[in-house]
């Protein structure tokens, strides 16, 4: 990898000095006196130099002209051509190959069969499972479960009816009441804790006014239902004696009706469930039933069966340029038996950079790439991704990027794995003035540099751009043509 030109030193060091104030006139007093003491120390400086004794020779001052040019801060590193997406596969079964239908090279789309295994049994299993679905959710199996709700529903009628005469209509008709409103209480005081209020408060005191009224019926029941009901419909008359015998409903035969009613509307639940499962309507996931069972297990076996199926045949799963593929008629092929599809349709070069060039190796930068085998022409790119952590590579830690050549697959003709030269531009300023690094100075959160005027420096306040390690951009303060100190021959001091 190769080791970029850098940015200056100047400017990291500026960053590292601290803040002074937080007040801008502050800043400005304390700038302008930093430019006032360079300016005399420096004048002072070159005093000295211009003043030394005859008997000692003076130090040649190093000048510099101000330039104009281009600069470029770049990270280098090498890269490979890679496939914007790749993906190997096999089959999922093992047998015999009895078709192929591509071959390396091909361009293929995701979802094609590229080979088959012979698939006789899956073949018949599949068909089999698909019929046996088919089957339940047939025109007649629909007309048949709805059959099916109308029975059930009759037997909760009759059940319903039963029980209400056992207990009375009224007494029946209370206890679905009370149910009701013991319901009503637990979604109040449910409502009540998930957003507390004064209204929440007054619909809990309600619910438990109507459950309180809704017992004190229920309760008042009973004493019609033994002095009037009972007497009136479980009075028996012995035919040979004309005796009147009256049979109080036993607990038994309560519980009973009652368990024949729960019965019959948990099978309505379940009917109506499954009728909605084979027209393929939305199913309670708490939903249950021997009938919807039966209907799940049906679609598990289509699906085992389908999977069963698709595992003999080759597919595609992106698409793309076939890269490897092995299959001859008559071959024995299995999950080891593997091909390989790439994307070629936009390039990408995989590159490697030096852990120093992170601050350049940034999604969106421009890119400039050289294969070895095009060794005279350049390609551009941009950076669109990065990792985010250094990727090992040897014994070494690097930074692993990825760029996208400005070129379609129709314009570029290269192997997978051809290597590259690759620059990452982290700034470029063109036509720029330019003057040596040494040239600069820090001053109070600025650069100074000394300009050559009438034979003496003069200090002169300058805006920067980007650097390198050799020169700075000069956005303003200087002119091309203007001379600048650079140092002290010998000491090459700043």
């Amino acid at each position: 990898m190769g080791t970029p030109r850098k940015s200056t030193s100047w400017r990291a060091k500026l960053k590292e000095m601290p803040l002074f104030s937080r007040n801008k006139r502050a800043r400005l007093i304390i700038a302008t006196l930093a430019l006032i003491l360079i300016g005399g120390g420096g004048y002072a400086y070159y005093k000295l130099i211009y003043t030394t004794s005859t008997t000692v020779a003076a130090p040649t001052l190093q000048t510099a002209v101000v330039r104009q040019g281009n600069l470029i801060i770049y990270a280098s590193g090498n890269g490979t051509l890679v496939a914007a997406s790749q993906a190997s596969f096999s089959f999922e079964a093992s047998g015999q190959v009895t078709k192929v239908n591509s071959k390396v090279g091909d361009l293929v789309k995701a979802g094609d069969v590229l080979a088959e295994l012979d698939n006789s049994t899956q073949q018949t299993q599949y068909t089999q499972a698909k019929r046996a679905l088919a089957d339940l959710t047939s025109p007649y199996a629909i007309a048949t479960a709805e059959v099916n709700i109308a029975t059930t529903l009759q037997n909760v009628n009759i059940a319903h009816s039963q029980l209400g005469f056992l207990i009375s209509p009224d007494a029946l008709y209370w206890e679905e009441k009370i149910a009701k409103d013991q319901q009503e209480l637990a979604d109040a005081n449910a409502a009540a804790i998930n957003s507390p209020s004064a209204d929440a408060t007054i619909k809990i005191a309600e619910a438990e006014a109507l459950l309180k009224y809704d017992q004190d019926k229920l309760i008042g029941t009973q004493q019609y239902y033994l002095s009037t009901y009972v007497p009136k419909y479980f009075t028996t008359i012995d035919k040979a004696t004309k005796t009147k015998t009256v049979s109080v409903p036993s607990e038994a035969s309560i519980a009973n009706a009652r368990a024949t009613l729960a019965q019959a509307k948990a099978a309505i639940i379940e009917a109506q469930n499954y009728l909605a499962a084979i027209k393929g309507e939305p199913v309670p996931a708490e939903a249950s039933g021997t009938n919807l069972t039966i209907l799940e297990n049906a679609n598990l076996a289509l699906k085992t069966a389908e999977n069963n199926f698709a595992g003999t045949q080759l597919i595609a799963p992106i698409s793309g340029t076939l890269m490897s593929f092995d299959m001859t008629v008559g071959n024995q092929a299995s999950a080891s038996t593997t091909a390989t599809i790439a994307d070629l349709s936009q390039p990408y070069i995989q590159i490697f950079l030096d852990p120093t060039d992170w601050s350049i190796a940034k999604v969106g930068k421009d890119a400039e790439v050289t294969f070895d085998t095009l060794p005279d022409s350049k390609f551009t790119g941009k950076v669109t991704q990065v990792d985010p952590g250094l990727f090992a590579s040897g014994n070494t830690s690097v930074i692993r990027a990825m760029v996208k050549l400005d070129v379609s697959q129709n314009e570029f003709d290269l192997p997978l794995g051809s290597t590259a030269a690759v620059d990452v531009i982290g700034g470029r300023a063109d036509n720029a003035l330019l003057v040596p690094i040494e040239a600069l100075h820090p001053a109070g959160g600025q650069f100074t540099v000394f300009v050559i005027q009438n034979g003496n420096p003069t200090l002169r306040v300058v805006q920067v751009g980007i650097q390198d390690q050799v020169s700075a951009e000069i956005i303003s303060g200087l002119q091309a043509g203007d001379i600048v100190t650079t140092g002290i021959t010998g000491t090459n001091t700043q």
